[in-house]
């Protein structure tokens, strides 16, 4: 009995051992994760708050799009862009346009914009005036948040430029003048149709008819040459036959006499 006391005392010590150690483990696996799941949460949290923060405190902010050259009377446009710091577009503001001749006096005053199809962008269409120079263009934009209202205010410029009037002048009076060439080309090629109509119709008729003329002429000549070399034929031949018969007779009377004389 005494042999296996030992024995038994030392299996249940080994087997609170176990006990033991498992347990703490099991503690140590939930005390990990609990702090892990802290960590994530405590993470999501930051990460909210960050967010939060940060649109509450994005500005808003405006600049120009549209271009400063222009020629006398074409389509101009100004164009502006209002988004916020995160680059988000504001597609909700009031923006109001001026515009100002180069002497300061007032073109356009308080014209309304309107948005484009592109969120964010602001724009008004209108004719560049005829006098040259650079003109101011002012835009205020007003943004309503609750019950804050924010205004945006930026200022640029165009230009009417007097060398792009004056290439636009030679280009017109280039353009006049190669459609003054085309027309005159084209009334030069009617009149030249004109005159080969007028040929074919009246000039070779009469050439055609000059041609018959001629030849019922040349016809009539050689019926008329005939005629005369036939009494002319004639003629000779009666004036050979009187001459032989005058000299045949003469002839005779000559050989009366000398044949008298014998």
């Amino acid at each position: 009995m005494e042999d296996h006391q030992p024995k038994h005392n030392d299996r249940l010590h080994s087997s609170y051992k176990s006990h033991r150690f498992n347990t703490g483990f099991s503690n140590f696996n939930k005390k990990r994760l609990f702090i892990i799941l802290g960590s994530i949460i405590g993470l999501a949290i930051i990460i909210f708050l960050i967010f939060f923060i940060s649109a509450k405190t994005a500005e808003p902010g405006i600049k120009m799009v549209s271009g400063t050259e222009y020629i006398s009377g074409e389509e101009g446009q100004v164009i502006v862009r209002l988004d916020d710091s995160r680059n988000v577009p504001i597609d909700d503001a009031n923006c109001i346009l001026s515009l100002l001749y180069p002497d300061k006096s007032f073109f356009l005053i308080d014209i309304p914009m309107n948005p484009t199809t592109v969120p964010g962008n602001y724009y008004h269409s209108f004719t560049t005036p005829e006098r040259e120079g650079i003109y101011e263009e002012h835009i205020r934009c007003t943004i309503i948040r609750g019950d804050n209202a924010r205004t945006l205010n930026i200022s640029y410029s165009f230009h009417v430029s007097t060398g792009l009037n004056l290439i636009r002048e030679i280009s017109i009076s280039q353009r006049e003048q190669y459609d003054d060439l085309v027309e005159r080309v084209g009334s030069l090629d009617s009149n030249l149709s004109y005159l080969q109509s007028f040929i074919d119709e009246n000039v070779m008729s009469e050439m055609n008819q000059l041609g018959q003329s001629i030849s019922d002429i040349n016809n009539s000549l050689n019926s008329s040459l005939d005629g005369i070399e036939s009494r002319l034929n004639e003629t000779m031949l009666t004036n050979f036959e009187e001459l032989y018969d005058k000299f045949r007779d003469s002839y005779g009377a000559m050989a009366d006499i000398f044949g008298t004389g014998e």
